[in-house]
C-alpha cells in the first residue's frame, strides 16, 4: 500500500486498505517528509484546472470589514425628462489581470452597475489595498451592459456605455503603479478622484436625435491595444447599430451606423419615426451584443437577435459579415419555438485563432447554450459549431466564458441562485447529451434558531448587512469612523438598541417568563430583518468566470472541492467510481461509493435539532461513540423505514470494513503519520513568482473559509460514520459477520471517535473569532519569548482585524509556513494553472494540517499564545484534553503561559509544573524552551526548565508562584545535580523578597556552588539590613562564612553613601557579638574618620561623637597593653611617572607580544600604618566635642569636611567665646594658651551685647564685662605656671594695647611676677607715671621696703644675694621723662626718680663697702 498526498483533498490511496496494521507506511522522522509527500501526488487534481472533475464549491470570505465608498459624479449632460423612466438591465462582473508578474498575480477588477451607478473595486488575494472602492454616478443616465476591461503594459482601460454617452477611463498598470510607489502595494483606483478624472477620462455625448434611431439598449466595448482604439457599438431597438471608435492621442471620436440587413424593417424604421414605433422591436433587434478581434486588426462585432439568429457587423467595413440560424446547430432545427421573457445572450472570449462565443437561447419550451469558434476567411466571418447545452428551465443572471469553461448563472423558481459550469469541448452537431452542466455547491443561508452569536460569527452576516437592519431601530448611528473596530462597535449598538426596544415593551405587570417571551421575540424579529437584507445582498448580479460570482454586497469565489466532499455534497447520482477512480484509484473508489447511500440515509434522516445536540455535547466533552449510540438507538426506534434501508444496504455490501477504513484514510489529515507533521525546518516559500501567495486579507480569508468548509463537511461525515457503525452494530446480526463486529469495536469505532473530536477543534478554530491584541499584550508576548529563548515575536497584521484566528494566523507566520509546505505541489502546477484555483486548496489542507491536533506540530498553539488569542487558546485546549495524548504536556505549558497573561496566575502555575515532565517526552519542552540536547540529562532538562518557568513567572510579578516552581524543581533534582545550585539561587531569592529570612538562609547554607553561596549572603545581609532586622542578621550562625560576612558588610561599609546606609553600625555589633572588640573599636573608628568629612551639620558631628565613645568604650573592654587599633596612612610614592619617563629617554622601552610598547611599572609603595592607643582616640573625641559646643554656639559655621586639627579648633572656640573649653583643649593638646586668653581679654574690653546660649554655666561665660574680667582672672591664675609671666605679659600687652589700665589684681600678680616685664610695658606703651611709681615701688622693695610685693625674696643687703634691678628700662623711663621737662609734672617725676636713684647709689655704696668687708672677714 502506498499513500500519496494530493493537492486539494490532502491524501490519495492506491489500493483498498485491510486493517489498521497496513495503513502505518515506514516513517522517515522528520517534517520534511511532509513537503516529500505532499508533492508526490499533487498534480494529478490540479493539473485538471479550475473545474476538476471531482467539482468545485462556492467560498465566501470574511465580510466584517466595513467599506469606505468614494463618490464620483459625472455628467453627461442628459436631461432628466427624456431618460429617466429607461430601463437597463442589472449586472456585475470582474476581470483578472494577467499573472505576468507579482504586481498583477491573483489580482481582481470588480463591477457592479445599477441603473445610473457603477460600483469599480479592485481585489487582490495576495496584498492589502486600501482606497480600493469607488462609486461612479453618471447623472441621470443608465448604464449600459458590456463594461470591459483591457490591460496593456502601461495602462489599465475601462470601457462602458451609458443611453446618451460613452466613457474610456484610463488607469495606471498594476506593475508601473506600484513601480511608481516604490514597491508599496497600492491600488490603481486610489488616485481616482473627481480631479484626476479631468486627465483619466474621456468621453463622447451621443445625439440620437439627429439619426432619429432612438436610444440605445445594449452595447459592447472593444479596446485595440495595437491602435490605441476604443470602439464602441450601441444597438438601438430597431435594429441598427452605432459604432462609436475614440482615438487618443490626440482625441479623436468617430461615429457611424450600421443599418439593418433587412429591407423591411430599413422601410419600417425610415418611414416611422422612432417616438411613434415605441417599444416595437423588430426581428433584427440585437439583444446582446459583443465585440472582439477575429483577426488582426478586423474588429467584429457579434450579436444575437430576437430571432435566435446569429449576426456579426465589420466595424471597419460597417456591413454586416454573418448571419446565422443558431437553431440549425441543435435538435430543434425547422422547429418553431416560442420566445421566451427574458432575452438572448451572447458572451466571447479570446482573441483572433482562439476566440469562443457562447449564445444563450431561451424559449418557453427550453433554454439552449451553444458554443461556436469563429474564424475569419477572406473576410468572410465563419462560426464553428463546438458544444450544444441544454440547461434547465431556469432564469438567467448572467453567463461568462473562458478559454476553458462555460459559466452560467441562474435562479431557480424557489428564488435559490444556481450557479452551473461545463467545459468547452467539441461535439457533433445534432447529438443529443446530457446536459453537460456541473453544478457548483453553493454557501447555504444562515439558520434561524440563534441570534447574537450567529449574527456575529466570522463570516455570516456583513457589517453592511446590519448596519441596514440596525438602521431600523437607530437611524442616527454613524460607523464610517469605526475603522477596524467596526463590528465590535457594531455589535455594542446592536445590543443597546434591542435593549432599548426590550425596555420600552416590558411593563412592571409582566412576569419573569412574558419578559423572556418579549426578548426573544425582539431579537427574532431582529434577526428576521437581517435575513432579510442579507438575502438582497446575497443576489447575485454577474459572474466572472475562473473566479466567482458578483452579488449585490460580496463577491464570492468558486473552487474545487476535494474527495470528501464529493460523497458529501454532490448528488448521489453525480458520484461514479469511474469520476473517483482518476484521482484515488478505482478499489479505493468502490469502497467510497459503495457506503455513500447508507451515509446520505442517515444525514437525511438526522434531524437538525439532534445534529445540533451532537455538536453541543461533543462541545461540552461528552464521548462521541456514546452520543453516536444515543442517536443511532434513535432513530432506529423512530424510522422503521431507515432501519430497513440501512440493513439492506449493509447486508448488500461485500467489505463494510474495508470501506470504512477507506474513509478513516480518507478523513486523516496526518495520514497516520503525526510525528511526520511534526514543526521543522522547511525553509521559506521560494521567492519569485510564488512569494506571498495568498498574503493578502482577502486571500487569507478565502484560505480560512475554505479550511472552514472542508472541517465542516469532514465533521459532519465523521458524525454520520460514527451513527453508521453504532446502527450497524445494533441492527441484526445479518448485516455484520462477527469478524467485522470485532473490528468495528474494538478499532473503527475509536478511530472514528478520535477523529471526530480532531475535526470539531479544526472546526473550533475555523470559525474562532480572532482577538485584537492590545501592543501591551504584544510587548509582553516578546519579553516572555525572550525569557524562554523561543525566537522572535509573531508576525500580526497592521491593518484591519482578520474575523477568524485561522485566517490572523494564516497571515502571519502560518501563511509562510504554509506556503514552504505546499510549495513542492504548487510548484508542479504553477506553469499549468497560475490562477488562484490551484493554489487554494494546496494552501488551505496544509493550513489545516499544521493546525491538526493529531499531530506533533504545535506551531498554530504556539502562534496563538504568543498573538494574544488567549480565549481560543484557552477553548481549544479545552476541546483537545480529554482525548488528545499529542503533545499533552506541551499544550499545558502553552495553556498555562495563557493564563499567565489573563491574570490566573495560579492555574499557570500549576499547569506549568505539571508539563515538566513533558521535557523528557516532547521536543517543544525538550528541547525549545529546556534548550536540551540528545546527550543532556533528565535532571539537568527538568532543572532548566523549571529556571525557565520561573523566569516567566518573575517577569509576571509572582514571586510566590516562581518560588513554588523551583522548590518543585529542588524536590525532583538529584542532590549531586551541578545545576541544583541555580534552583537553590532562586528559592532563596524569593523567599529573601517574602521576607521569609530563616527560609531563606536555609537555602543560602545549601547552596552547593560557592560563587552563588557568596551572591546569595551579599543579599541576605543587605536584605537584613534595608529591612532593619538587625538583630536577625548579627544573630545567625554562619560558620565558616563568618568572613565572607564581615567582608560583605565591610565593603557595604566603605562604599555606601554613611549618611544614608551606615552599615558600620551592624559591623560593630556584629563584632561585639563575637566578643572581637578590637575589631568593632576600628570598625568605629573608621566610621567616625568618614563622618568627619563626609557628616554635616551637628547630627554628623554627633554620630562621629558617639562612634569615638564606641571605640573608647570596646578597647576598655581588652587588656591595657592590647587596646590599640591601626589607621592606615596615605603615603606617595618616591618618584613620580615623569620623573621615570625622563629617567627612560633614549631606551627602547619593552614591548608585547605584539610589538606595541608596554608603560612602565609604577614603583610600590609599602602600605604605612600608624598605632593610635586610648590616649590619641580621647583627644580626637575631644576635638569632636569641642566642635559639637562650636555647633551649639555657632550653627552657621562649617566644621566638617576635613581631618581634624586642634588649633583651629581652639581658635574657634575662642571665637565663640567658649574660652575654658579652648584653654582646656590647648592644654590637652600642648599648644599655646595665650591666644586664649587674648581673645578673652579682648572680650572683657567688648563684652557681647547678647549673652549666648549654655550648656553649663561653668562652661560660658555670662555678658557682663565683671563676669568676663572674673574669667580672666580666674584663667591666668590657673594657667600661669610658677613664677613665669608669659600669659600675664599677652592678657597685659592686649589690654595695653587699647589703652586700657590694668586692673589692679592683675599689676599686683604681674609686679609679683616679673616687675622688670611690667615696667618695659609701662615704658614701651608710654604710662611714664605708672612706670616711675612702679620703678619708685621697685626700687623700694630692693632698699627693703615691701620687697614681697614686687617679686624679690630678698632686699638689697651685703649677707644676702645679689638683687636685679631692670637698668635698661630706667635708663628708656628716664630718657623718656628728659625729653617731657616742659611738662611740669613729668620734670617731677623724673627728679623724684633720680632723688629715688640716687638714694638707691648710695645704699648700693655701702652695701658694697659691707659685702667687701664680709667676704673679707
Amino acid at each position: 500500500m502506498k499513500i500519496f498526498i494530493n493537492g486539494f483533498c490532502g491524501f490519495e490511496i492506491r489500493s483498498v486498505v485491510k486493517g489498521p496494521s497496513s495503513a502505518v507506511p515506514h516513517r522517515e522522522g522528520s517534517s520534511g517528509h511532509l513537503n516529500r509527500v505532499f508533492a508526490q501526488g499533487s498534480s494529478n487534481l490540479a493539473a485538471e484546472g479550475m473545474g476538476g472533475q471531482l467539482g468545485l464549491r462556492e467560498v465566501l470570505p470574511d465580510q466584517s470589514a466595513l467599506l469606505h465608498w468614494r463618490n464620483i459624479t459625472i455628467d453627461t449632460g442628459a436631461a432628466q425628462s427624456t431618460l429617466q423612466d429607461i430601463k437597463v438591465p442589472e449586472y456585475g462582473g470582474g476581470y483578472a489581470f494577467s499573472p505576468m508578474c507579482p504586481a498583477t498575480r491573483n489580482r481582481y477588477l470588480f463591477w457592479r452597475v445599477c441603473h445610473d451607478l457603477v460600483e469599480l473595486w479592485e481585489e487582490s488575494l495576495d496584498q492589502d489595498f486600501a482606497n480600493n472602492h469607488v462609486q461612479l454616478r453618471f447623472a441621470d443616465t443608465p448604464v449600459l451592459e458590456g463594461l470591459s476591461v483591457h490591460e496593456t503594459q502601461q495602462h489599465v482601460f475601462i470601457l462602458l456605455a451609458t443611453v446618451s454617452s460613452v466613457h474610456r477611463f484610463c488607469l495606471p498598470h498594476p506593475q508601473a503603479f506600484q513601480q511608481g510607489n516604490k514597491g508599496r502595494p497600492q491600488s490603481i483606483l486610489s488616485d481616482l478622484t473627481f480631479q484626476s478624472l479631468k486627465d483619466n477620462h474621456h468621453l463622447h455625448i451621443l445625439n440620437s436625435s439627429t439619426t432619429g434611431e432612438g436610444l440605445p439598449h445594449t452595447a459592447g466595448t472593444h479596446f485595440v491595444a495595437s491602435e490605441g482604439v476604443a470602439v464602441f457599438v450601441l444597438g438601438q431597438a430597431a435594429g441598427t447599430l452605432t459604432v462609436v471608435r475614440m482615438v487618443d492621442p490626440p482625441l479623436s471620436v468617430t461615429t457611424h451606423t450600421i443599418k439593418n440587413t433587412s429591407i423591411v424593417n430599413r422601410f419600417f424604421t425610415g418611414f416611422i419615426p422612432g417616438m411613434f414605433r415605441g417599444g416595437v422591436e423588430g426581428c433584427e433587434t440585437v439583444s446582446s451584443i459583443v465585440v472582439g478581434e477575429v483577426a488582426a486588426g478586423e474588429v467584429v462585432a457579434v450579436g444575437v437577435c430576437r430571432d435566435a439568429r446569429v449576426r456579426a457587423w465589420c466595424c471597419s467595413r460597417l456591413q454586416c459579415v454573418l448571419h446565422h440560424d443558431a437553431l440549425e446547430n441543435t435538435a430543434e432545427a425547422g422547429s418553431r419555438l416560442t420566445p421566451g421573457a427574458q432575452r438572448h445572450q451572447v458572451r466571447k472570449t479570446g482573441e483572433g485563432e482562439n476566440s469562443l462565443v457562447a449564445v444563450f437561447l431561451t424559449f418557453n419550451e427550453k433554454h439552449l447554450l451553444l458554443l461556436y469558434q469563429p474564424s475569419m476567411v477572406q473576410g468572410q466571418l465563419s462560426l464553428t459549431h463546438l458544444k450544444t447545452l441544454y440547461p434547465p428551465q431556469y432564469d438567467l443572471v448572467d453567463m461568462s466564458l473562458t478559454p476553458d469553461y462555460l459559466w452560467t448563472l441562474w435562479t431557480d423558481s424557489s428564488n435559490e441562485t444556481q450557479l452551473l459550469y461545463a467545459a468547452v469541448e467539441g461535439g457533433e452537431d445534432g447529438q443529443q447529451e446530457p446536459p453537460g452542466l456541473c453544478s457548483v455547491v453553493l454557501e447555504p443561508m444562515p439558520e434561524k434558531e440563534v441570534y447574537l452569536r450567529e449574527l456575529f460569527v466570522p463570516n455570516r452576516f456583513s457589517a453592511h448587512t446590519l448596519r441596514k437592519a440596525l438602521g431600523i431601530y437607530r437611524r442616527s448611528i454613524d460607523l464610517a469612523s469605526l475603522g477596524d473596530r467596526g463590528m465590535a462597535r457594531l455589535q455594542e449598538e446592536v445590543e443597546a438598541a434591542l435593549r432599548d426596544e426590550v425596555e420600552a415593551r416590558v411593563t412592571s405587570a409582566l412576569s419573569e417568563e412574558e419578559v423572556m417571551q418579549v426578548t426573544h421575540e425582539v431579537w427574532a424579529t431582529f434577526y428576521s430583518h437581517t435575513l432579510q437584507y442579507h438575502q438582497v445582498g446575497q443576489k447575485p448580479v454577474g459572474v466572472v468566470g475562473g473566479v466567482g460570482v458578483v452579488r449585490k454586497q460580496v463577491v464570492s469565489w468558486v473552487r474545487p472541492v476535494d474527495v470528501v466532499e464529493v460523497m458529501v455534497l454532490l448528488p448521489l447520482e453525480e458520484v461514479q467510481v469511474g469520476m473517483l477512480a482518476a484521482v484515488v484509484g478505482e478499489d479505493t473508489a468502490s469502497g467510497l461509493v459503495s457506503l455513500a447511500r447508507p451515509l446520505r440515509l442517515l444525514h437525511q434522516a438526522l434531524p437538525t435539532e439532534q445534529a445540533a445536540a451532537f455538536s453541543l455535547d461533543l462541545y461540552h466533552l461528552q464521548p462521541p461513540d456514546c452520543l453516536a449510540e444515543a442517536l443511532a438507538s434513535s432513530l432506529l426506534a423512530h424510522d422503521p423505514a431507515l432501519s430497513a434501508a440501512l440493513t439492506r444496504h449493509l447486508a448488500s455490501l461485500p467489505g463494510i470494513v474495508s470501506a470504512l477504513w477507506a474513509y478513516l484514510h480518507a478523513l486523516q489529515l496526518d495520514l497516520g503519520l503525526p510525528d511526520a507533521l511534526a514543526q521543522g525546518d522547511n525553509g521559506a516559500c521560494p521567492g519569485g513568482a510564488a512569494a506571498g501567495l495568498l498574503a493578502g486579507r482577502t486571500g487569507a480569508a478565502v484560505v480560512g473559509a475554505v479550511v472552514g468548509q472542508v472541517a465542516h463537511v469532514r465533521f459532519q461525515l465523521c458524525r454520520e460514520l460514527l451513527v453508521l457503525q453504532q446502527a450497524a452494530l445494533q441492527l441484526p446480526q445479518s448485516c455484520l459477520s462477527v469478524d467485522a463486529s470485532a473490528t468495528i469495536r474494538s478499532t473503527l469505532l475509536p478511530k472514528t471517535a478520535l477523529l471526530t473530536q480532531a475535526y470539531l477543534a479544526l472546526l473550533h478554530l475555523a470559525t474562532a473569532p480572532a482577538e485584537r491584541p492590545a501592543q501591551a499584550t504584544l510587548e509582553t508576548a516578546r519579553r516572555q519569548l525572550a525569557v524562554l529563548t523561543l525566537g522572535s515575536g509573531p508576525s500580526l497584521p497592521t491593518q484591519a482585524r482578520p474575523a477568524t484566528v485561522l485566517e490572523l494566523f494564516f497571515l502571519g507566520n502560518g501563511g509562510d509556513e504554509a506556503r514552504a509546505l505546499a510549495w513542492p505541489a504548487i510548484e508542479q502546477v504553477w506553469g499549468l494553472a497560475p490562477g488562484w484555483a490551484a493554489l487554494v486548496m494546496p494552501l488551505a489542507i496544509t493550513l489545516a494540517q499544521l493546525a491538526w491536533p493529531i499531530s506533533r506540530c504545535l506551531l498554530l498553539l504556539e502562534w496563538m499564545v504568543w498573538a494574544g488569542q488567549h480565549a481560543a487558546v484557552q477553548q481549544y485546549v479545552r476541546l483537545l484534553q480529554p482525548w488528545c495524548e499529542w503533545n499533552s504536556f506541551s499544550r499545558k505549558f502553552l495553556l498555562g503561559v495563557s493564563l499567565l497573561n489573563q491574570g490566573e496566575a495560579g492555574k499557570a502555575a500549576q499547569l506549568l509544573v505539571g508539563a515538566m515532565e513533558g521535557v523528557l517526552t516532547e521536543d517543544f519542552l525538550g528541547v525549545r524552551v529546556a534548550g536540551g540536547a540528545p546527550d543532556t540529562l533528565p535532571d539537568q532538562l527538568r532543572i532548566t526548565y523549571c529556571l525557565r518557568v520561573v523566569r516567566l513567572l518573575e517577569q509576571a510579578g509572582q514571586p510566590a508562584l516562581a518560588l513554588h516552581v523551583a522548590q518543585q524543581g529542588v524536590a525532583v533534582a538529584a542532590p549531586q545535580e551541578p545545576a541544583l545550585a541555580a534552583l537553590y539561587s532562586v528559592v532563596f531569592k524569593h523567599e529573601l523578597d517574602l521576607h521569609h529570612h530563616d527560609e531563606a538562609f536555609t537555602a543560602l547554607l545549601a547552596c552547593p556552588d560557592t560563587q552563588r553561596r557568596r551572591d546569595c549572603l551579599r543579599q541576605l545581609v543587605v536584605a537584613l539590613h534595608d529591612r532593619r532586622c538587625l538583630a536577625t542578621l548579627v544573630g545567625y550562625q554562619y560558620g565558616g562564612l563568618e568572613g565572607e560576612v564581615v567582608t560583605i558588610l565591610e565593603n557595604r561599609a566603605r562604599s555606601a553613601d554613611i549618611l544614608l546606609n551606615n552599615y558600620y553600625h551592624i559591623l560593630h555589633a556584629f563584632h561585639v557579638s563575637k566578643h572581637n572588640y578590637k575589631k568593632a573599636a576600628s570598625v568605629m573608628y573608621e566610621c567616625a574618620l568618614r563622618l568627619n568629612i563626609e557628616g554635616v551639620g551637628e547630627k554628623g558631628v554627633r554620630q562621629q561623637g558617639k562612634c569615638y565613645l564606641a571605640c573608647l568604650n570596646c578597647l576598655r573592654h581588652i587588656p591595657e597593653q592590647e587596646a590599640w587599633i591601626v589607621r592606615p596612612l596615605v603615603t606617595q610614592p618616591s618618584e613620580d611617572p615623569s620623573s621615570l619617563s625622563s629617567k627612560g629617554e633614549g631606551i627602547s622601552p619593552k614591548r608585547s607580544n605584539e610589538g606595541e610598547p608596554l608603560a612602565p611599572s609604577l614603583p610600590r609603595c609599602r602600605p604605612q600604618v600608624k598605632v593610635l592607643e586610648l590616649t590619641h582616640i580621647q583627644r580626637e573625641y575631644e576635638l569632636v566635642h569641642a566642635r559639637l559646643l562650636l555647633l551649639k554656639t555657632l550653627p552657621d559655621v562649617p566644621l566638617s569636611g576635613g581631618p581634624l586639627n586642634a588649633a583651629d579648633t581652639i581658635s574657634l572656640l575662642t571665637h565663640a567665646k567658649l574660652f575654658r573649653e579652648a584653654v582646656r583643649l590647648a592644654r590637652l593638646f600642648e599648644q599655646p594658651v595665650d591666644p586664649v586668653l587674648k581673645g578673652l581679654a579682648h572680650t572683657c574690653l567688648h563684652p557681647p551685647l547678647v549673652r549666648p546660649t549654655t550648656l553649663e554655666d561653668t562652661s560660658r561665660e555670662g555678658g557682663d564685662k565683671d563676669v568676663w574680667w572674673k574669667t580672666l582672672k580666674q584663667l591666668l591664675e590657673q594657667e600661669e605656671k610658677g613664677n613665669q609671666s608669659v600669659l600675664h605679659y599677652a592678657v597685659a600687652s592686649t589690654l595695653l594695647q587699647y589703652l586700657t589700665l590694668l586692673p589692679a589684681w592683675l599689676v599686683n600678680s604681674y609686679k609679683a611676677r616679673n616687675c622688670g616685664e611690667l615696667l618695659r610695658l609701662y615704658v614701651s606703651h608710654g604710662l611714664l607715671e605708672d612706670a616711675v611709681r612702679l620703678a619708685m615701688q621697685y626700687i623700694d622693695g630692693v632698699l627693703g621696703q615691701g620687697t614681697q610685693q614686687v617679686g624679690l625674696s630678698t632686699a638689697l643687703h651685703a649677707a644676702a644675694p645679689p638683687v636685679w634691678l631692670p637698668y635698661t628700662a630706667l635708663d628708656k623711663l628716664l630718657l623718656e621723662l628728659s625729653e617731657v621737662q616742659h611738662n611740669h609734672q613729668y620734670r617731677k617725676l623724673w627728679e623724684d626718680l633720680l632723688q629715688k636713684l640716687e638714694v638707691y647709689k648710695q645704699e648700693l655704696v655701702q652695701v658694697s663697702h659691707s659685702r667687701a668687708v664680709f667676704l673679707q672677714g
